[in-house]
């Protein structure tokens, strides 16, 4: 209760004082001093300050992207934004390959609306990356982000090979290719399957050209490249230049048969096409069989074909007379068949002909004089036919001719001498025909001669002694003429083996002296034929 007075009388103390003392400031103020009159002053001219203009900084300009990079074989088309910037200046276009490092510049413009450069020069199998520069007329630049091409991986389409059957030689084919970048083929050829060492053939720049004609002496393995503008390639599938024929159940390879020998093979029937097929074969023997019917034409298409033996076989009828396309030929055996007719002349015109045996048959008619044109000829038989008319002296133009055989024929007329011009004639056999008059002694004395066969005509006159000096004569037989004279002495001297008439026979003429017996003994010409040898 005390403690609430106490605190009430100095509340009341203080508002006492704070009253009494704003009391006495409201009091009569003191007294103002004087205020001296004011002078007039002109006012001072102020003069203003502008307003600070702060300069603003030149800005780069905006970034540029590449938009696009396509490609075509001609060219590769680069493309960009275009600037908006007022103060454009240029577009700088950059290139690098594979990495952004070291560009170069390809293209610079000042025109703002060419945002294209076609690039004449590129590799797309590599990764060209391509940016814009782009410059301001205060001289900043800003680079745009990059794009290159997409890379050329892709190889071109491989074509498939393959092997046709070729009338002369091997004919390959392969699918087209049909890429827009298409650059070329490439043939390529090796020894082995797998290619090793390949070699080039040809190259075909037209994507419509697939086929290809080869002429092959050896087999080889070949394959198809395929290149595109790029240099991309790719490979077809490897086939072996060759394939199989098959005739009487025996497969031939068309490249690698070279000779067929079927001699004594026991074949019936006809000789098969086919053999026209192996376009490489140059001997085939069929002798000794049981083929009849026609010569298949296809044989004459053998471009390399030079021995043909068709002996002891069933054909009939003509010799064709398309024998002659076959030019490689050397060697024409035909004997013992049943050909007929004339000798077709076009087999005078196969001028490679060494060999002529068409012994054995009925053909008929004249012996040619075209037989002249065949200069390389050495043997020549016609015996056991029907040719009539007489010898032609034009057998004498054949100078390489060793052996001539027109026995057992219907020959008339006289032996001509002009036939010792072949003065290689080793062998003459002229019997069995209707020949008269005298023989040459051109003829016997014909140095490398060592068979005569003049027997069965109608020859007449002397023997000529020099017939006798000859001492190579192996074989020597003018029996069965109507000879007048021999020199016995000479005939006796001569060494030969009169015992043998097999070889040597003078007998059946009309000589006015029988025959001497000097050698009708065996013993007597062995005799004498060791003191010859010891001379």
């Amino acid at each position: 209760m005390i403690n609430t007075s106490n605190n009430f009388i100095g509340h009341l103390f203080l508002f006492f004082f704070i009253f009494c003392s704003f009391w006495r400031c409201a009091n009569v103020p003191p007294p103002q001093p004087s205020i001296p009159e004011p002078a007039v002053v002109e006012p001072e001219q102020v003069v203003e300050e502008p307003e600070p203009i702060l300069k603003k900084l030149p800005s780069p300009p905006k970034g540029l992207n590449v938009t696009s990079v396509i490609y075509n074989r001609d060219h590769m088309m680069i493309e960009w934004d275009m600037s908006k910037d007022s103060n454009f200046s240029s577009y700088n276009l950059l290139k690098s390959i594979d990495t952004v490092n070291d560009p170069d510049t390809v293209f610079i413009t000042g025109d703002i609306n060419r945002t294209t450069f076609k690039l004449e020069k590129f590799d797309p199998t590599l990764e060209n990356w391509f940016w814009i520069n782009v410059m301001n007329e205060t001289g900043l630049n800003t680079s745009g982000m990059k794009k290159s091409n997409n890379v050329e991986i892709q190889a071109p389409r491989s074509s498939r090979l393959r092997a046709v059957d070729g009338k002369y030689d091997l004919k390959i084919e392969w699918t087209m290719n049909r890429d827009i970048d298409f650059e070329k083929y490439t043939i390529l050829r090796s020894n082995n399957e797998q290619m090793k060492n390949k070699e080039k053939v040809k190259d075909f720049l037209k994507r419509e050209d697939t086929t290809l004609v080869l002429s092959l002496d050896s087999v080889y393995f070949y394959q198809i490249m395929t290149q595109d503008y790029w240099g991309l390639t790719s490979y077809s599938n490897v086939i072996k230049g060759d394939y199989q024929i098959e005739i009487w159940g025996v497969e031939y390879s068309i490249v690698k048969t070279r000779k067929i020998d079927l001699a004594g093979k026991k074949l019936f029937g006809p000789i098969p096409s086919e053999f026209g097929k192996l376009f490489n074969l140059e001997v085939l023997l069929l002798q000794k069989n049981f083929l009849t019917e026609d010569i298949p034409e296809e044989l004459w298409d053998l471009r390399k074909l030079r021995v043909l033996n068709l002996s002891k076989n069933q054909f009939d009828g003509k010799i064709p007379v398309d024998i002659h396309k076959a030019n490689t030929l050397q060697e024409i055996w035909f004997a013992n068949n049943n050909f007929d007719g004339n000798i077709p002349h076009q087999i005078f015109t196969l001028k490679n002909l060494t060999h002529i045996n068409l012994s054995s048959n009925r053909l008929s008619g004249n012996i040619s004089e075209s037989l002249a044109n065949l200069g390389n000829l050495r043997y020549l038989n016609l015996f056991n036919n029907n040719f009539m008319g007489s010898i032609p002296v034009e057998i004498g133009e054949l100078k390489n001719l060793e052996f001539l055989s027109l026995g057992k024929n219907n020959l008339t007329g006289s032996i001509p001498s002009e036939i010792a011009k072949a003065d290689k004639l080793q062998s003459i056999a002229l019997f069995e025909n209707r020949l008269v008059g005298r023989i040459p002694i051109e003829i016997v004395t014909l140095k490398n001669l060592v068979y005569l066969g003049l027997f069965d005509n109608q020859l007449s006159g002397n023997i000529s002694n020099q017939i006798f000096e000859n001492p190579n004569f192996l074989y020597l037989k003018l029996n069965n003429n109507i000879l007048e004279q021999v020199n016995y002495d000479s005939l006796c001297e001569s060494g030969y083996n009169w015992g043998n008439s097999i070889y040597f026979d003078v007998s059946d003429n009309d000589f006015k002296e029988k025959l001497s017996t000097c050698f009708s003994d065996n013993v007597f010409y062995e005799i004498y034929s060791s003191t010859k040898d010891k001379e």
